[in-house]
């Protein structure tokens, strides 16, 4: 079942967030430090605010992507995706494309025009899902994080809704 996740989901989310971070850090922007610094009125904010939407396998949540809208008036037709996270476990069964396309969904509810992302320029599979589902690479953006000490470039990438 996909649905959004609400505050009621927080011991959920932060544990498969933490899972992912430990299982793949790369695909997260903050490190398992800083993450669990976030505190829980933080985390039950976005989840309040309907910005988390999960993947739940029986009463266990096994995936989310983070759907978030821009702030300023000028920039609420965009809104950003990710991250995405699907535990190892419920893999191969196309919960990361069901939740991409509820994401769309949930951005042309609110009226977005168009979704953004950036994805590691090593994660080819991340990739490959984000073109299987309509987003083009804009571009590069070099040195995007240092994981490790180690720079990784980002690829930019966005869907418009409208076209």
């Amino acid at each position: 079942m996909i649905r959004t996740l609400t505050a009621s989901d927080l011991e959920a989310y932060r544990g498969l967030w933490l899972h992912g971070l430990s299982a793949d850090p790369s695909a997260f922007l903050l490190t398992a430090a800083e993450a669990v610094a976030t505190s829980d009125s933080a985390l039950i904010a976005k989840l309040a605010g309907g910005e988390i939407i999960g993947a739940l396998d029986g009463d266990a949540l096994v995936g989310f992507v983070a759907l978030r809208r821009g702030g300023p008036e000028r920039m609420r037709h965009m809104a950003d995706i990710g991250p995405l996270y699907v535990h190892p476990t419920a893999r191969r069964r196309g919960l990361a494309r069901t939740l991409v396309e509820a994401a769309v969904e949930a951005a042309l509810t609110m009226g977005v025009l168009q979704l953004e992302l950036c994805v590691d320029n090593l994660n080819g599979a991340a990739q490959a899902l984000y073109n299987e589902c309509g987003f083009v690479q804009i571009g590069l953006r070099p040195r995007s994080v240092i994981v490790d000490g180690v720079a990784r470039d980002d690829v930019l990438m966005l869907r418009q809704l409208d076209a």
